[in-house]
């Protein structure tokens, strides 16, 4: 039996997200970090159309783009805003 059918699905999310190093990052990184791999998923699904190969593989990296981009934008909604330099 693996050890992650023992946790409850909240632990197990928490530990594969800190194993996979994304609870670490400050949350002033996250929204780059972001853009990060969706450059990288984007140029592998590029990849993947051209040489006309791996469909299991290309759904799955068009489904992360769309997780990824709703990630994007809930982030960028929660992100504190700058000083507004006229207040200052």
């Amino acid at each position: 039996m693996d050890r992650s059918d023992d946790e409850p699905d909240e632990l197990q999310v928490w530990r594969v997200l800190s194993e996979a190093g994304l609870v670490e990052i400050p949350l002033d990184e996250f929204a780059e970090r972001i853009r990060d791999v969706k450059r990288i998923v984007t140029g592998r699904l590029f990849d993947l159309l051209n040489f006309n190969i791996g469909v299991q593989e290309r759904e799955s990296a068009a489904y992360s783009l769309g997780t990824l981009k709703e990630l994007e934008l809930k982030v960028q909604a929660n992100a504190p805003k700058p000083p507004d330099p006229s207040e200052m």
